[in-house]
């Protein structure tokens, strides 16, 4: 969400007319990350669960900033109240981005604390608002099953396009790389990874081309060729779940870990890989496929992704969830022909080109900012 909310802020900032301040609780990282942001940042100090972080100068320094409408990202925190008490006092409007908060599976976690918040501020915060935006069609079915009958955007995610001259791919001592890079997180399905990991690992050859469209080819086999890269960062501890099963497998020499990465660490960590896997079990958009796909990497993801374009485009795998059906990708995967691989990286980098960049999302954004305020007509992706 991160990334989501910072590229957004910038290429808002760009259009003409159009000034953005941000409003945040300070977290261990929010240091480090101020530099990064382009336009003028306020932290505020936070009590309480992380989960939530009462933060009660945030209403103060949203009317100093004299905003005309305020963006909130994400739902169950305080921010949600805070907004809320904001546009009691002002009478001006906000928008609510729930970045995939508001699915089936999300809900599911801290499902009794979820129900209690429900009732007590996050469904009047939604109601409340003037408009919710979704990234896919997905999670706008997603917000349609809270009962909210507002008005709802599809307005996707974004990726900047990273420049590839320069960054040539390495295979690091022969091994070729399938690539896992996200959060460390239970949703993630990475139990599920290392699983299908091992059965691939096992498979002496894998048949080929069960793509409708892929190009038959004679199996080259799969195994010790190949390698399992874990990148990104622990959440609720997660990481030593992860590790403990790649034990509990004796897969030690087939799987390792990495931190998080960013700026063009992160996009050499892309290209060092032969194709990227998310096997997530919900996700609203997911912005690493994007980022995959724009530094010409194939994926594998599941169909609880909005990310049917992998198919459509002939740029990867959108597959069912389950240990078994993402078994038979990744060993699909490993024995195609390098060639092959890079052809499906081209056909990704060019939908990304095409339909996920931000100046484009920027400039949906605001005009749903502008019809909110009565400045202009209501935009073509607002669902009434």
């Amino acid at each position: 969400m991160f990334e989501s909310v910072r590229y957004l802020a910038h290429h808002t900032a760009c259009l003409p007319g159009w000034e953005v301040r941000v409003a945040a609780v300070r977290d261990e990282f929010s240091e480090a990350d101020r530099g990064r942001w382009p336009v003028e940042v306020v932290l505020h100090e936070g009590w309480g669960p992380r989960g939530f972080r009462f933060a009660p100068g945030i209403v103060d320094t949203l009317e100093r900033m004299e905003a005309d409408i305020v963006h909130l990202h994400g739902v169950w925190q305080y921010s949600a109240i805070a907004v809320m008490r904001w546009a009691r006092r002002t009478g001006r409007p906000y928008v609510v981005s729930p970045h995939g908060m508001l699915e089936a599976w999300s809900l599911r976690e801290s499902r009794w604390l979820k129900r209690v918040a429900w009732w007590l501020y996050q469904r009047p915060c939604l109601q409340r608002a003037a408009c919710l935006r979704g990234t896919s069609d997905s999670e706008c079915a997603s917000i349609r099953r809270t009962g909210y009958r507002g008005p709802v955007v599809v307005a996707r995610n974004a990726v900047l396009l990273p420049q590839l001259s320069g960054l040539p791919r390495s295979r690091g001592q022969g091994r070729r790389v399938a690539l896992f890079l996200s959060r460390i997180h239970p949703k993630k399905g990475l139990i599920n990874l290392v699983r299908a990991w091992k059965q691939a690992q096992t498979v002496p050859s894998a048949p080929c081309g069960t793509m409708p469209w892929a190009q038959q080819t004679r199996p080259s086999g799969v195994g010790g060729g190949w390698v399992l890269r874990i990148v990104g960062p622990d959440e609720c501890g997660h990481l030593q779940e992860v590790r403990d099963e790649v034990r509990r497998l004796g897969m030690e020499g087939a799987v390792e870990f990495a931190p998080a990465v960013w700026g063009e660490a992160r996009t050499r960590c892309y290209r060092e890989a032969d194709f990227f896997v998310l096997p997530s079990f919900s996700e609203n958009f997911g912005l690493v496929v994007a980022e995959a796909l724009a530094c010409e990497r194939p994926v594998i993801t599941t169909r609880a992704t909005p990310w049917a374009e992998l198919e459509s485009r002939r740029c990867g795998w959108w597959i069912e969830l389950g240990v078994e059906p993402l078994a038979a990708a990744l060993c699909e995967a490993m024995c195609r022909p390098t060639a092959d691989l890079r052809r499906m990286g081209a056909r990704g980098r060019d939908l990304v080109r095409e339909r996920y960049t931000w100046p484009a999302v920027a400039a949906e954004m605001t005009r749903v900012y502008e019809w909110i305020l009565g400045a202009g007509p209501r935009p073509g992706g607002v669902r009434l």
